[in-house]
């Protein structure tokens, strides 16, 4: 059970950083009032591209920098439909899942069988090695790739960016009251097409961690709604980067228990009361189709939950969320 207890624990870290990345991008895109739902898209487009990069040259950095790159690409695209000519940005962003999941699976058919060596496992540096002997969570939060305390050292630079530095809150003020903010002398759109582009390149490099840090392979589709979390994640955190983390390692916990759990039995045994009943159904809720759901019903569970709970005053969602700006002239 200990040794079972350690491997989830680090499927979780791993799982947790793919919905942090994200999750981050989100953020900023929609603390500037741009919903993006196109982060699917270019977490597939981030994976394929970063991964096809690794096994031509050999360099994992590389093949993750060329992740960020394409993720952005795909998010010019978007800010271009949705800030320039003010489409609606629902259909923008599931627009632009549909043409990554498109592309990758049309680009990344003769790749599925390549294999790598991605991002390898490291102790955290200066104290990673006397505290990497820590009984279960030592392995999982003292050893892990470098993108893991990547996703971390970027959750507090986020955090400061939006609150404490001039351009981040410029950003804000953008988000909350376009009009205000360009009587004010802000750009909105330049800093609206930054966010965007800010946003696309974080969903890339969630999606380059999936395929060279966490699998170490390419599959269609491997972001499995992965991307759509990351879109509930930001609601969860309530639009702030504190709880961000909070809720990534929730549901990256949900995404590793269901592939986990599988290798464990949880079914009685024969002599036990109720066994004949009871077995059946445990074997019905353990099928791998089934347990597939639990991370997106979890989801769903954990985030009514958290709205029920929070007055609406205190959710922080952007007031100028979806609202497209037209700068008004004489």
């Amino acid at each position: 059970m200990v040794s079972f207890i350690a491997g989830l624990l680090d499927a979780t870290v791993q799982a947790a950083t793919v919905l942090l990345l994200a999750g981050m991008g989100e953020l900023i895109s929609e603390r500037a009032g741009v919903l993006n739902l196109g982060v699917e898209g270019m977490m597939l487009v981030g994976a394929l591209g970063g991964f096809i990069t690794t096994v031509l040259t050999g360099s994992h950095w590389l093949g993750f920098g060329v992740g960020i790159l394409l993720g952005m690409v795909l998010a010019l695209v978007h800010a271009f439909l949705c800030i320039t000519l003010k489409s609606n940005q629902v259909i923008s962003g599931v627009m632009l899942t549909l043409l990554g999941t498109g592309i990758t699976t049309f680009f990344g058919s003769g790749w599925v069988e390549e294999s790598i060596e991605g991002f390898p496992q490291m102790t955290l540096p200066l104290v990673g090695q006397y505290l990497v002997g820590i009984p279960v969570i030592g392995e999982a939060f003292f050893r892990s790739t470098a993108t893991d305390y990547l996703a971390l050292g970027l959750l507090v630079v986020v955090w400061y960016f939006l609150h404490h530095s001039n351009l981040g809150l410029e950003m804000i003020a953008v988000g909350e009251d376009p009009e205000m903010a360009d009587t004010m002398g802000v750009s909105v759109f330049r800093l609206r097409y930054l966010a965007v582009l800010i946003g696309g390149g974080f969903a890339g490099a969630a999606g380059a961690h999936l395929s060279l840090a966490f699998s170490q392979l390419w599959v269609p589709g491997m972001t499995a709604g992965r991307g759509w979390i990351a879109v509930a994640l930001v609601i969860f955190a309530q639009w702030r980067p504190r709880r961000m983390l909070v809720g990534a390692y929730l549901f990256g916990l949900l995404d590793a228990l269901q592939i986990r759990s599988q290798s464990i039995s949880l079914t009685l045994g024969p002599d036990a009361p109720l066994a004949s009943v009871v077995n059946p159904v445990v074997e019905f809720l353990m099928t791998p189709q089934i347990m597939g759901t639990y991370p997106y019903l979890a989801t769903i569970i954990v985030l009514a939950y958290a709205v029920i709970r929070t007055k609406s005053d205190q959710l922080a969602v952007p007031s100028a969320l979806l609202q497209s700006y037209s700068r008004e002239t004489d």
